[in-house]
């Protein structure tokens, strides 16, 4: 909704904030909500299977597979480590389909990068019934792990590929058992795949299974692997395993080799270039005129390297320059069917020689000789691309890498690809972003000029959008640094690539409770913005609206106020009184007067405002909904508890089936629910709920979110009216204690429960003590409130009631 979300330079419209809960001391007032559809890029993480090929048994590792089958369920952090190419994911994915066929679930995640690892481990944690509200907390790790943890069934999740262990530190530490990846618990099991054999990376709990290539008395099984891929007619035993042994044992090169002379040999004989090998002995030698010894850094090469002679023999011209560009993208699904079309080649010099279907017989070439990975795809998501990460280091060039700079610049700003808040184009910017993101951060090793270097920084900011719509929030804000970094290099700080890319900056600190900073960067940027467009440009309005929110979360009212008057009536000369900015303005203006207590004003406007959302969008639209809540609220505040209790009970049963139970929306209103129940008098059936509602709140974001101290404050008053004086008392000083760590004091989230424990403190008899709270109560009342309003009236007659007990 325009002026509600994240600003971008590129023409598009702003972004809507999706609804979140503002804890304030209470857990039913909303934010202006849109369509709750659960932010999620549809990240395959199921095993892949289908790159398992059943028909071929695993040679020579049935004593590591034996033992990772016979790992107890819970018994810490199972590590596969080897060297690139000895068959670690092989394994990993016999193991995966064992387990799948016993009934277990299993999870496969890829570790090679950041972003993707999140995105995946999000994916698992929806899964296993995490809610989207939960993952965009920042408490993603927390959250995936307690879930797993409390699984009765057998489960497995795989990492695959995790070469880089800092990686999984995450929000913590890896080796100490917080980082993304953790040792598994309950009933399940972690198996990661790695080239890093060091324990202490891996942590106290860490089970090594390490992978050697297959040389000694292993040889038999390494020389079985090279003939189970190559055809019967290559060569005898013995010279099987001379060549096996020549090629190191190395799982990787043995099966590259096979495809090779299967493919070598489907060609007749005359029309084979000649010398080229056709049996093992023949191989052998070929290969013998390339790198001498067995270091294994030359055995992969330069048998890919005759895997690439051959196809160039087979009339494949261009299939070294193709490899070449595949291997200048990420480490990462590649979707070839968006990025290596032919109007996508058309500037890639020689290859844009290439047809679609030449194009499509050199990619099923290079995947003949195993060079490439073309796996089905599953219905409805794109077809992708895979590549051995030491086919990837050994074929990357810079020239290759500035061309993939090109096409990914083109395909992002292509009008089919969408932008990446959309839900229809999720699956596009999850498969993109890790190739622009890489691209963008090696663009220092690529021949690229200042312009196609700021146009790639432009195209990395999408990626970062994707990011955080994604709930992404640390990776989006380190790339919108990165951006930035490379944009003042170039550009002028007051140009508008710097200034959209420092506002979505600001969105992303303020979503990770970064507040003052992101106030520091909302008022840089609002600062240029009134210059050059007034103060009720369009740009202008949606930076001052975002700030506005900023400074309701620090508790400046009345600042955020009158900043919302000003955005209200400027959103409403400009577009009318029903267009989406001007209602969103309004509606977080009265929310504002309810927050101050202004319940008969914040009412007429809530009132305006659901006549004009029924109009345009009808009576169960989420943003109806939202603000027919607000309105239950204020109905319950002024004493009409039946009426509010049937709005309640109404918009509770709109929202079920559509959204899940423990959604922030849902929570709001059976929390508001539950009070009116209080203040009906029906005590136990309040205390029930709001019991319900913090064990949920509880599970998913632990003692001290502000969701779950809002549950505790509601449960604390059910409690005392219960006459259960102690257990209100503690529930009470737990919350206010952590509220004070976090927020001080004076903070107005803080003020209700004060009020409510100088109650208690007076029910109790403990008089001083209630006297000295609410005396320091009224002080911050008279100075954030004002005399007259009803809190700080309130407070002053409390505590004139304890000084005449006090006296008496």
């Amino acid at each position: 909704m325009d002026g509600a979300g994240t600003r971008v330079h590129n023409g598009l419209t702003d972004s809507t904030v999706h609804g979140t809960v503002v804890q304030a001391g209470r857990a039913d007032v909303l934010i202006r909500t849109s369509d709750p559809v659960e932010q999620a890029v549809p990240v395959t993480v199921a095993p892949p299977l289908g790159l398992r090929d059943a028909s071929r048994p695993l040679r020579g590792r049935g004593d590591v597979l034996a033992r990772l089958e016979a790992a107890p369920a819970g018994d810490g952090l199972l590590v596969l480590c080897g060297m690139g190419g000895c068959g670690k994911t092989a394994l990993a994915l016999e193991l995966a389909a064992r387990r799948t066929a016993a009934g277990c679930r299993v999870w496969w995640v890829e570790a090679r990068n950041g972003p993707a690892l999140e995105a995946a481990l999000r994916a698992v944690a929806r899964q296993v019934g995490a809610a989207p509200e939960e993952l965009e907390r920042g408490d993603t790790a927390d959250v995936l792990w307690s879930r797993l943890a409390r699984l009765d069934a057998p489960w497995l999740l795989v990492v695959d590929n995790a070469d880089d262990p800092a990686l999984l530190d995450g929000p913590g530490a890896l080796n100490a058992g917080t980082g993304w990846i953790r040792p598994a618990a309950g009933a399940g099991t972690v198996l990661v795949t790695t080239r890093e054999s060091t324990p202490a990376t891996w942590g106290p709990a860490t089970r090594l299974h390490p992978l050697q290539p297959l040389t000694g008395d292993r040889l038999d099984d390494a020389a079985r692997i090279l003939r189970d891929h190559a055809p019967a007619t290559a060569g005898t035993e013995a010279e099987s395993h001379a060549l096996a042994d020549r090629l190191g044992g190395l799982p990787l090169a043995l099966y590259l080799a096979g495809a090779y002379l299967t493919e070598a040999t489907r060609t007749p004989a005359p029309f084979r270039a000649p010398g080229t090998p056709t049996t093992y002995a023949a191989y052998r030698r070929a290969w013998e005129d390339g790198p001498q010894g067995l270091d294994p850094a030359h055995v992969l090469p330069r048998t890919w390297a005759m895997s690439l002679d051959l196809l160039e023999q087979r009339g494949h011209t261009h299939a070294r320059r193709l490899l070449e560009l595949i291997a200048s993208f990420a480490d990462a699904d590649l979707p070839y069917t968006l990025l290596l079309t032919p109007d996508r080649l058309a500037d890639a010099g020689p290859l844009a020689d290439l047809d679609g279907p030449a194009l499509w017989q050199h990619l099923t070439a290079l995947a003949a000789l195993g060079l490439v990975d073309l796996p089905d795809a599953a219905p409805d998501t794109l077809p992708v691309l895979r590549m051995h990460p030491l086919v990837r280091d050994a074929s990357r060039t810079s020239v290759g890498s500035a061309v993939a700079a090109g096409i990914l610049t083109t395909v992002a700003f292509a009008d089919g690809t969408g932008v990446p808040e959309e839900p229809e184009f999720w699956a596009v910017w999850g498969l993109l972003s890790p190739h622009i993101l890489d691209s963008f951060h090696r663009a220092g090793t690529v021949p690229l000029a200042a312009a196609d270097l700021l146009r790639l920084a432009d195209v990395a900011g999408l990626a970062g959008r994707n990011l955080h719509s994604q709930g992404l929030h640390t990776q989006a804000r380190a790339e919108y640094e990165a951006i930035l970094a490379v944009e003042l290099e170039y550009r002028d700080e007051t140009d508008p690539e710097p200034l959209a890319t420092r506002h979505n900056l600001a969105v992303v600190l303020r979503d990770l409770g970064e507040l003052e900073a992101a106030r520091a960067e909302f008022e840089a940027v609002l600062a240029v913005e009134r210059e050059r467009n007034g103060a009720v440009g369009s740009a202008t309005l949606t930076t001052r609206h975002e700030l506005a929110l900023v400074l309701v979360d620090l508790g400046e009212l009345e600042v955020a106020r009158a900043e919302f008057e000003a955005i209200f009536e400027a959103r409403r000369a400009a577009l009318g009184d029903s267009d989406p900015a001007t209602l969103t303005a309004r509606y977080e203006l009265a929310r504002i007067m309810y927050q101050r207590g202004e319940l008969e004003a914040s009412r007429a406007e809530f009132e305006a405002l659901l006549a004009v959302e029924r109009e345009r969008v009808g009576e169960d639209h989420p943003e109806t909904l939202t603000t027919r809540h607000q309105l239950a609220l204020i109905l319950r505040d002024v004493g009409e508890h039946e009426v509010a209790r049937a709005e309640l009970e109404a918009i509770l049963a709109a929202r079920r089936g559509r959204i899940d139970e423990n959604r922030p929306q849902m929570m709001a209103s059976r929390s508001a629910l539950a009070r009116i129940l209080h203040e009906l008098g029906e005590l136990e059936a309040a205390k029930a709920e709001h019991e319900a509602i913090l064990a949920s709140r509880r599970a998913s974001g632990g003692d001290a979110h502000p969701e779950t101290l809002a549950a505790r404050h509601n449960l604390a008053l059910s409690l005392v009216e219960l006459g259960e004086l102690e257990a209100g008392r503690a529930e009470f000083e737990a919350v206010l204690a952590i509220e004070r760590e976090r927020w001080g004091a004076a903070h107005p989230g803080s003020l209700p429960t004060r009020r409510y424990l100088a109650l208690v403190l007076t029910m109790l008899g403990e008089l001083e003590a209630a006297r000295a709270e609410l005396e320091a109560l009224l002080d911050i009342e008279r100075l954030q409130l004002g005399e007259t309003h009803p809190d700080t009236l309130a407070t002053a007659r409390r505590l004139a009631e304890v000084l005449r007990e006090l006296e008496g």
